[in-house]
């Protein structure tokens, strides 16, 4: 009787699995088959696997968290005195949860608790046990939360319901940044995966086992018992393994080198990083700190900011604060990122303008029109408002004589040099309620 050859793979990430010869083919389609998939796990299993999306959620949540935010009476103005008043509860905590729940599932449940005094706290409900039950044609009507067998029923009014744009609806839950990067965070954790398997099996690429004779079912145990205890495991990586039965190891599969397992890993975290809007350059160390001030600048200005603007803030005022004649205001211009980087173009439209346009000026190169233009037009550029018609340059200095001052002039004195030097100062222009500050 003709025996068919048995096979076993052993080892690598594997682990162990039996199959005959013939059955190979079916034991590659378990292989790629069985469990679950890259891309299958949801946003909230990769945050508690995948470090960069750990990262990114962290990141954006601690951002909207620190936006600093003044509470004003809805009739009166921000600039009025007075206007401020106080809120006792704290908003960061809040903030940090309503975002971080919209980076993993799109939407955001915040329960308002309420007694005959008023508004008592708020409390940030699982978005995972919440749901909205009805609706009609202005938005939701009635929320549910199910946790285990207890059923929980919100009117509109008791909660703060935030989401995100959907394309397929107006109602329900939106699309998550941590949606889109699911697949990228997938293949991050199952190469994670895959390397502690690696390790944990020997430290060995998988292997076929091969015999041209039959092998009894306790021998085939046998043999892999020992292969596993002989080869699995870190500490035993470097061991020597004699084989009997004619049995002939063969590797399969890349070899380690081959995988690129860096370049993956690189272009899956680029992916997660795109997918919360953040750019690449802050997940990389640098010493350039002019380059980080500036990536810092675009990651508040294209992602935190408009996020805030438009999800979050229109929430809090249309659903909490404008119901008690209130409205909350976040202070963007006092984020430390858009201080500096406001605080830069002062400084280089300041020195384009003393250094460059009103020496030039003086020096009878241009008139005052083409001053004003000029100084208009880098303005404008720089996002201000238009020039006021009023400024004009200081009037040019007439021309002195060859040979130093007149005789009847007195030589300046120090304090009239550094005046002199600094004189420029007084030529900023100004632009309706700004006022560019020239550098020293």
């Amino acid at each position: 009787m003709t025996t068919k050859p048995y096979k076993a793979i052993l080892g690598g990430s594997f682990g162990t699995k039996a199959v005959a010869l013939s059955d190979v083919d079916n034991f590659l389609d378990w292989l790629v088959n069985e469990g679950q998939q890259p891309g299958d796990e949801s946003a909230q299993d990769l945050y508690k696997a995948v470090a960069w999306t750990y990262w990114c959620v962290n990141l954006r949540a601690d951002s909207v968290a620190q936006t600093p935010y003044l509470v004003f009476p809805m009739d009166l103005k921000e600039d009025e005195e007075g206007a401020e008043v106080e809120w006792d509860i704290d908003m960061r905590r809040i903030l940090w949860m309503v975002e971080a729940w919209l980076n993993l599932v799109a939407a955001a449940y915040v329960l308002k608790r309420e007694n005959r005094a008023g508004l008592q706290a708020l409390q940030v409900l699982n978005a995972n046990s919440m749901r909205v039950k009805k609706f009609d044609n202005n938005g939701p009507t009635l929320f549910e939360q199910r946790v285990g067998a207890n059923t929980l029923e919100f009117e509109p009014d008791e909660l703060l319901y935030f989401r995100t744009f959907d394309p397929g609806g107006d109602i329900r839950e939106g699309i998550s940044s941590g949606q889109v990067g699911r697949r990228s965070a997938s293949l991050v954790k199952a190469a994670n995966e895959w390397a502690a398997a690696f390790f944990a099996n020997g430290a060995i690429p998988a292997v076929f086992l091969t015999t041209e004779g039959a092998v009894p079912p306790v021998e085939k145990t046998r043999i892999q018992d020992a292969w596993a205890k002989m080869l699995q495991g870190v500490q035993r990586a470097f061991k020597t393994t004699v084989l009997e039965r004619g049995l002939k190891p063969t590797v399969i599969g890349q070899p380690i080198k081959d995988l690129a397992m860096p370049d993956l890993d690189r272009s899956q975290r680029e992916q997660i990083l795109a997918a919360h809007k953040i750019p690449p350059g802050l997940a990389q160390a640098t010493t350039n700190r002019a380059e980080r001030d500036a990536l810092e600048y675009e990651f508040w200005t294209h992602c935190i900011i408009p996020e805030m603007e438009i999800w979050i803030e229109p929430v809090l005022n249309e659903q909490l604060f404008n119901p008690l004649g209130l409205r909350i205001s976040f202070q963007y211009k006092e984020i430390e990122a858009v201080q500096k980087a406001e605080i830069g173009k002062a400084e280089a439209m300041a020195f384009a303008i003393t250094g460059a346009m009103l020496p030039a000026y003086q020096a009878n190169v241009v008139n005052v029109d083409e001053v004003r233009s000029w100084i208009d037009s880098v303005g404008q550029s720089a996002g201000l408002p238009p020039l006021e018609k009023t400024f004009t340059p200081e009037e040019r200095i007439a021309p002195q004589p060859f040979g130093g001052p007149a005789q009847d002039q007195a030589p300046a004195t120090g304090e009239e040099r550094v005046e002199s030097r600094t004189g420029p100062k007084a030529l900023a222009p100004q632009w309706g309620h700004h006022r560019v500050s020239l550098p020293s």
